[in-house]
C-alpha cells in the first residue's frame, strides 16, 4: 500500500466508498486504540499508579505520631511506678519500692501490689502522681 492510499484512510474529508469505507473505519479504530494504549504506558511509567503492600499496623512508624502519650514512669524516693495505657483503661505497676503503698487520685484510694498490675482513674498521663506509703507518709512521684 502507498504512502498516499495509507494516509487517505486516515482524512476525514476523503469521502470512502465500499470495501475502502470499511478500511478506512478499522484503521481510525486501530488508531485510537493505539492512542490509548501509549496514553496508559505513559502514565504508567511516570509513576501514576503503584502497587501497595499494606504493613502490619503494630509494625507501622510515622514521622508525626500524633497520639496521646500512652505509659510513662513516676519516680520518687525508693517508689517507681510505671503507668500504661492498657484494654480496660491506664493502669499502674508498682516497679520498686517496698509494699503497702497506695495511689491517692482525686480523692480515690489504689492499693498497690509490687509486680501487679491495677487499674486507675484517670483519663489521661498525669505529671505527677501522690503515693501514701503504708506508714501515711505521702510520696509525690514525677516523671
Amino acid at each position: 500500500m502507498s504512502a498516499e492510499i495509507y494516509n487517505a484512510l486516515f482524512d476525514k474529508k476523503a469521502d470512502h466508498q465500499g470495501d475502502q469505507a470499511w478500511v478506512a473505519a478499522l484503521a481510525q479504530m486501530g488508531r485510537v486504540h493505539r492512542a490509548a494504549t501509549d496514553l496508559a504506558n505513559d502514565e504508567m511509567m511516570e509513576g501514576t499508579w503503584v502497587y501497595e503492600e499494606q504493613e502490619d499496623i503494630q509494625q507501622m512508624r510515622y514521622a508525626a505520631d500524633d497520639r496521646e502519650e500512652q505509659r510513662a514512669s513516676y519516680t520518687g524516693g525508693v517508689y517507681q511506678v510505671d503507668i500504661a495505657l492498657g484494654a480496660s483503661g491506664f493502669e499502674a505497676t508498682q516497679v520498686a519500692g517496698p509494699a503497702g503503698a497506695s495511689l491517692k487520685i482525686d480523692g480515690q484510694w489504689v492499693v498497690l501490689t509490687p509486680g501487679e498490675t491495677v487499674s486507675i482513674p484517670i483519663d489521661a498521663l498525669l505529671e505527677s502522681v501522690l503515693l501514701v506509703d503504708l506508714a501515711g507518709q505521702e510520696v509525690e512521684l514525677r516523671r
